[in-house]
């Protein structure tokens, strides 16, 4: 595959294989990377990519995240992805950046050097998600300045009532890559962005953006956010995730989410499509069986003729929304589907994070 050449040059220095153990996950030397700016060169560690194996922790389940982890243990999983920025913009961590203060946004439940030293300890890989736009909090600071306005007055919300903010904001964006960068400083391994899109359900016609002072494509602008956050982050040491639709596997460009993943896969290391079965459309594979395989499967192969395998994570259904046939089998097929279509990885996603299914699956297979 042909890669495109920017100003950030990534020179790999050195590789190694993957540690293949369940829960002891012993990482040798990190390699080393060479990010070449036009006037200098840092040198930075970049943290071994694992074979992610991995599920998702919500803040309040985070509390307990020493529980989790003895659940963990013994069975193949190797990672957990933890809300430190949740979709009501809530920073669940004694972060350091002043502006999260001020909008009242930092509720701290969390013990971000704990959990840190946990994962450490129990050779587990740590991911700190953060919602980009999905942010009730700060769209509703300072009488809305930083929120998607509706073109009759007052704050727009989506179908669901909830707050977006202005993806045009320069301030948005410079707000959230600060707490990446901090999550980063502090020995987080990975930062993933989630909701890094526009809405996408709602009277989309009443949204007026008051920060858009020029005329550029929605998927552009994401990229450029991806871009100035993977530029601000590798000096840290980090790896850069981003969630994306899973129909972004199957479409050229998505113009209204302004997801397009042949353009953002440039900006990011890892790409998680959410490949849930119960988020598309009914008739999509209807006549496959088990359609939770092929869905998985062929989503990630057909995303493979667009920017290859390397950086492919999925994000996989652990919960029953519209499936019927729901239980150990049912993740058990997913996780089969994207074994043989050789991506990366994959997360089971559950919003509640409950991993009852899951646990009773791979303890069977002990």
């Amino acid at each position: 595959m042909v890669r495109r050449v920017f100003i950030l040059t990534l020179v790999i220095t050195s590789f190694f294989g993957c540690a293949t153990t369940p829960i002891r996950l012993v990482a040798p030397k990190r390699p080393v990377f060479e990010i070449e700016y036009p006037r200098h060169r840092i040198k930075i560690e970049q943290p071994l990519i694992l074979p992610y194996r991995g599920i998702y922790l919500n803040c309040y389940a985070a509390i307990r995240l020493k529980r989790y982890i003895e659940s963990m243990r013994g069975t193949e999983l190797n990672c957990v992805v933890v809300d430190f920025k949740n979709d009501v913009g809530l920073v669940t961590y004694d972060t350091r950046v002043e502006f999260a203060k001020r909008i009242g946004a930092v509720k701290p439940i969390l013990d971000l050097e704990s959990i840190i030293r946990i994962c450490e300890e129990n050779g587990i890989y740590l991911i700190g998600r953060i919602v980009v736009f999905k942010d009730s909090i700060l769209a509703s600071y300072d009488r809305g300045r930083y929120g998607i306005r509706h073109k009759n007055g007052g704050v727009w919300k989506d179908r669901a009532g909830n707050l977006w903010v202005d993806q045009y904001s320069s301030e948005v964006w410079d707000y959230v890559i600060d707490i990446a960068k901090d999550l980063a400083e502090r020995g987080v391994r990975e930062i993933q962005f989630d909701y890094v899109r526009f809405p996408s359900r709602g009277d989309m016609n009443a949204m007026w953006f008051f920060h858009k002072t020029e005329d550029i494509e929605r998927e552009d602008l994401i990229v450029e956010f991806l871009k100035k956050a993977y530029i601000s982050l590798k000096p840290h040491g980090v790896n850069v995730a981003v969630d994306l639709y899973g129909y972004t596997t199957w479409l050229e460009s998505m113009k209204q989410e302004g997801q397009n993943i042949s353009k953002i896969e440039n900006w990011v290391d890892v790409i998680c499509p959410m490949l849930y079965p119960s988020h598309f459309h009914n008739d999509f594979k209807k006549n496959t069986n088990p359609r939770e395989y092929y869905i998985v499967y062929e989503s990630l192969v057909n995303g493979y003729e667009t920017i290859g395998r390397e950086k492919f994570v999925a994000y996989i259904q652990g919960f029953d929304y519209k499936s019927p046939n729901f239980g150990p089998e049912y993740i058990g097929n997913q996780i089969k589907a994207v074994r043989d279509a050789k991506a990366r990885g994959y997360i089971v996603w559950n919003a509640r994070s409950d991993y009852s299914v899951l646990f009773q699956l791979l303890k069977s297979k002990r």
